[in-house]
């Protein structure tokens, strides 16, 4: 990704944000898949763990609470 420091901790927060919520309430975004929900945010916070803590999540954001 070719942006801005700030602007491309943003784009990602975003991204690991939105992949969270599909994993955690699939009926929010009907048309995506759960797996690949979580799939893509495991990728993104494996890739990014730093950016992961500071939005307080970790590798169990991306599914519901027991």
């Amino acid at each position: 990704m070719r942006a801005k420091l700030p602007l491309r901790e943003h784009l990602l927060a975003t991204k690991m944000k939105k992949w969270a919520i599909i994993g955690r309430c699939p009926s929010a975004y009907p048309n995506s898949s759960l797996s690949r929900a979580r799939r893509n945010y495991a990728r993104l916070a494996a890739r990014y763990p730093e950016l992961a803590r500071r939005l307080g999540m970790d590798a169990l954001s991306a599914y519901p609470p027991l």
